[in-house]
């Protein structure tokens, strides 16, 4: 769907432009469709930063192709010795989004093959109404919005929920990890395309944008590697231990509670509830026993880690509290 927005507004831009040129009686009025179509982007946030970019290329370019010209002649050679100096001049200041526009205008020049103030004037008119328009149009064309947003985020918060569950089937019966490996890489590819998806509707959001929609799936991001962590240290339990019944339970009040609430504060209470009761508990009979406890206490603290990025993330948007 993205890319078939993205075609009709090159499709379009590239015609008002092309007719505006036209209208104004520009000479390379054709030229004028499609710099507008070279500076539609994806994202609106990119138009806007590109746009201008390629504008302050655009003009570079075209003081230095009538300096270049008027003391060296219109000829081919200089002409290529003017594409060195652009390209590389533009990739030191970070304009080179504005290359290929700049080349399309300093041709003209040399075409003409003399300097006209008015033709100068002509081409500069171009250049802003070809591109203008693109920015304006990539600006206040309808894309998704705060609404795909949330749907993204209650996609992200499934994916953790499904993933803390699967953990804590393998806590408790660990010889299944195989069959928790397979969902677990399926369910971070599912998360890394999603986190994706948001990044790109987060630059269309213009206006009122705190960026804590992507701040938050990146939050998720960083849950999902301690899961991961978690799970390494899972499929090493070789033994069944009273404690893991007590953790399994906690990642299931764990699991129902994701969502966009800030409870952290008591789900970190109830972990440092349970470190300090296997401190004081008596120590393991058996190396197995030991090493068992000494996994299930390392998977306490992946999960302090887990609880504490989400408390991070609260500290840093105080304010992002949606309902479901």
């Amino acid at each position: 769907m993205r890319m078939i927005h993205t075609t009709i507004k090159m499709t379009l831009v590239t015609l008002i432009a092309g007719l505006i040129s036209r209208w104004i009686g520009l000479e390379y009025w054709l030229t004028g469709g499609i710099l507008a179509l070279l500076s539609i982007q994806l994202t609106k946030k990119d138009s806007i930063i590109i746009a201008i970019k390629r504008i302050i290329d655009v003009f570079y370019a075209m003081f230095l192709s009538v300096f270049l010209f008027w003391i060296f002649g219109y000829e081919f050679w200089v002409f290529m010795v003017l594409v060195f100096i652009l390209t590389l001049s533009s990739f030191y200041f970070k304009i080179q989004e504005g290359i290929v526009s700049a080349l399309v205008v300093v041709t003209h020049f040399l075409v003409k093959g003399e300097f006209s103030f008015t033709f100068f004037v002509d081409e500069s008119l171009l250049v802003i109404v070809s591109i203008g328009i693109a920015m304006l149009f990539n600006t206040f064309y309808p894309t998704a919005g705060e609404k795909d947003l949330l749907k993204h985020v209650a996609t992200i918060d499934g994916y953790i929920k499904d993933h803390l569950m699967m953990l804590s089937f393998l806590v408790k019966d660990p010889e299944y990890h195989d069959t928790y490996y397979v969902y677990y890489n399926h369910l971070d590819q599912k998360l890394k395309s999603v986190i994706q998806q948001v990044e790109i509707t987060d630059k269309n959001i213009l206006f009122q944008n705190d960026q804590s929609y992507l701040a938050y799936v990146y939050m998720r991001s960083t849950q999902a590697t301690y899961l991961n962590h978690m799970f390494e240290q899972a499929v090493k339990v070789k033994c069944i231990h009273p404690y893991a019944d007590e953790i399994v339970d906690y990642i299931k009040k764990l699991c129902f509670a994701i969502g966009r609430f800030d409870e952290g504060d008591k789900h970190l209470n109830a972990i440092h509830e349970m470190l300090t009761k296997y401190r004081l508990s008596d120590l393991p009979k058996t190396r197995e026993e030991f090493e068992t406890r000494a996994i299930l206490y390392q998977i306490l603290l992946e999960l302090e880690s887990f609880i504490k990025v989400k408390i991070e993330f609260y500290h840093t948007y105080p304010n992002f509290k949606l309902s479901k």
